[in-house]
């Protein structure tokens, strides 16, 4: 018996499912693979995270302002865990609208406080 997944009321053999798969991720944009291709934090704070979190806009709390270092991983896991899944209110980012190297930078970025320069600057 032939392994077969159904799909919209057809059954199409697992191998056609398999290459049709790959014909699709190729098909994908790629995402910035290399640190090269990064956005700066400021850039994917501006694109991203001020429509809500700028201090004008008062949708999501304020995430620019800087941390002590001792608290520096722990809100950086904070702000990584949120980033991905979402939490209340806030969507969660896929590694397509914020990369990886993209997300550490940013991260680093505003548990520093780097980015209340540029969200004073803003408003």
């Amino acid at each position: 018996m032939q392994n077969t997944t159904t799909v919209l009321s057809r059954h199409l053999p697992s191998r056609t499912l398999g290459a049709l798969a790959l014909f699709g991720a190729l098909l994908l944009p790629p995402v910035a693979a290399n640190a090269s291709d990064a956005r700066e934090p400021d850039e994917v704070y501006r694109q991203v995270c001020a429509h809500c979190h700028a201090p004008d806009k008062a949708v999501g709390p304020e995430i620019t302002m800087a941390f002590p270092e001792a608290a520096w991983e722990a809100r950086g896991n904070y702000i990584r865990n949120t980033v991905r899944h979402g939490r209340a209110a806030m969507p969660a980012f896929r590694a397509a609208k914020i990369s990886d190297p993209e997300l550490e930078a940013l991260i680093e970025a505003l548990v520093r406080g780097d980015m209340a320069t540029t969200a004073a600057s803003e408003e």
